[in-house]
């Protein structure tokens, strides 16, 4: 009696077993190929200028039993692919990447595809200068390469020479095997088929949700490689106070196509750690080949701790979700953190194809300024040594390097802040010159440099005027004390005034200055004996008038 009651309850247990595994996967395990699509569209991109995008899609999902599949697979980087219902109290239980076959026709366009194309049929082929009449039966499978071949994944890559295929074309009663590249000649008695069967490789994501309906919204949100804008400015001069500076973005699609999308063109420096690294989602590379990336040394320690530290890894991925959330969902032409985004809605652009867009245009201060920055081969370091100047510049480059550079000083009152980026500057149809505009932000100024200014000539000289022997004595060494007088001559040939600052930067300590040079000691070589130091001249010259300012500094010099 007692083993009837076991017996019995062990049934009881393997039925119950057997209905929860029977019911559960009639409830969630559905064939790949028979889950509903899913199509998400681009909405926005968010393009950054080092050639890095992230993308947002969405779309209405038609869901069966929970299930359904997005047949597209981003090129997502590391920690950066993102799935999400829109709908509360709906969940993602699941994300798959997976790979399949797909069937699809196509025109032939060798020999070789042809004979493909028409096995079972008759056909005449030329082989070896001979014509052979018979059926196509087809082509024999090389056998694949064995364990033993293939190449150690962990060593450098072999690539064997491919196996050979041989035509079977069946002739009378005999069957001949022909390299079927020696094919010169194929003929038919009927018009042959021109389409050939070929099977390729797609990817798709298929996905579980928890708690939907039949139809839910989704969103998914990806960082990839392949979508950039490069900035540029054009500057018109007004007036001797104004000029229209006006800014456009080209917009570089490598990436995938978009229909009538907002981009944003974000201003700034952005940190995406993981850009350089495929997400294991995008189905790029072998587990084998993927922490095989996490051990190159270029990869730094920060990519295999994120993939050996799992907390490390979700404090990274969490924090990337909620600045691209941001990011994206910012308002038009607005600051986000220390970004800054130019919006343009409805940009419909296929992949491989280049825009220009007009980002904004505006009227701004400008100042016509004259700079001089002096320059020669220091003879003393910090430490008081003779520099061995063994090659010293030119005569001609030298002069060529002491000159006056014409320059626009730039007010940014246009509400934007501007990045780098190359500005040509034009005076009515006159184009005058191109330079690097500098970030500049809100309310700030910038210099642009224009031209050489010609027409103001420049002249400078340096004399020993004293020397103080034992001056100094340091750490066993002595220093002589050496007074040096600079003498700097500007003239403008200009038929209007122009206002010329003047910068000279020297090791030693300055004395004095005229023209009210003003003096500052800079950071640099602070553990010498020697201090470095700049000058800094604002001079006003007028028409033909020329100007002589000297200054005079002490430096030491070892004995």
């Amino acid at each position: 009696m007692r083993e009837n009651r076991r017996h019995s309850i062990a049934l009881i247990v393997v039925s119950l077993l057997l209905v929860l595994t029977l019911g559960r996967s009639s409830a969630v395990a559905q064939s790949p190929k028979d889950l509903p699509d899913v199509t998400l569209r681009t909405t926005s991109v968010a393009a950054f200028k080092n050639g890095l995008g992230f993308f947002m899609r969405q779309g209405a999902a038609h869901v069966a039993n929970g299930q359904a599949r997005i047949p597209f697979v981003p090129e997502a980087s590391l920690g950066s692919l993102w799935l999400a219902p829109n709908e509360s109290g709906v969940a993602i239980e699941e994300l798959v990447a997976y790979r399949y076959k797909v069937s699809r026709e196509r025109s032939v366009d060798s020999l070789d595809e042809l004979l493909q194309a028409s096995v079972g049929k008759t056909v005449t082929v030329t082989f070896n200068q001979k014509d052979y009449t018979g059926e196509v039966l087809g082509f024999n499978k090389p056998a694949p390469p064995s364990p033993a071949d293939r190449a150690n994944p962990y060593a450098a890559s072999i690539v064997p020479a491919p196996p050979g295929r041989l035509l079977l074309l069946k002739v009378g009663d005999a069957v001949l095997a022909m390299d079927p590249r020696s094919v010169v000649l194929v003929s038919s008695p009927a018009m042959p088929n021109m389409t050939i069967k070929e099977d390729s490789e797609a990817k798709a994501l298929r996905f579980t949700l928890k708690g939907a309906g039949d139809t839910t919204n989704l969103t998914m949100g990806y960082l990839q490689k392949g979508l950039g804008w490069t900035p540029s400015y054009l500057i018109s001069l007004q007036d001797e106070k104004t000029a229209r500076i006006t800014m456009q973005a080209v917009l570089t699609n490598d990436a995938e196509d978009l229909a009538n999308a907002d981009v944003f063109f974000v201003v700034g420096v952005p940190n995406f750690q993981f850009a350089d690294q495929w997400s294991p989602m995008a189905l790029q590379q072998t587990l084998v080949e993927y922490m095989r990336d996490a051990e190159r040394p270029d990869n730094g320690r920060q990519f295999s701790n994120a993939l050996k530290a799992q907390s490390v890894a979700g404090i990274i991925q969490d924090r990337e979700a909620e600045t691209f959330e941001a990011t994206v969902g910012a308002l038009q032409g607005s600051p986000e953190e220390d970004l800054f985004l130019y919006s343009r809605p409805g940009v419909t652009l296929a992949k491989g194809e280049r825009a220009t867009y007009n980002i904004f245009a505006a009227t701004v201060g400008c100042e016509h300024i004259y700079e001089w920055a002096v320059t020669d081969d220091p003879q003393v370091d910090v430490y008081g040594n003779r520099v061995n100047n063994s090659y010293p510049n030119n005569p001609v480059d030298q002069k060529a390097a002491n000159v006056v550079w014409h320059s626009v000083r730039l007010k940014n009152g246009s509400g934007f802040p501007w990045t780098s980026a190359p500005a040509m500057v034009i005076s009515g149809t006159k184009a005058l010159s191109q330079d690097t505009l500098l970030y500049t932000p809100k309310g700030a100024s910038t210099n642009l440099k224009m031209t050489i200014a010609t027409d103001v000539r420049t002249d400078k000289k340096e004399l020993e005027i004293e020397r103080q022997p034992n001056a100094l004595r340091r750490n066993g060494s002595e220093f002589e004390a050496v007074t040096v007088e600079g003498t700097l001559k500007v003239k403008s040939y200009k038929s209007k005034e122009i206002a010329l600052k003047i910068y000279r930067s020297l090791v030693g300590e300055v004395i004095s200055a005229t023209e009210d040079g003003q003096t500052e000691k800079l950071g640099e070589g602070i553990r010498g004996v020697n201090s470095t130091s700049r000058i800094t001249w604002a001079v006003k010259l007028k028409p033909g008038e020329e100007k002589v300012i000297t200054y005079r500094y002490k430096i030491l010099v070892r004995a």
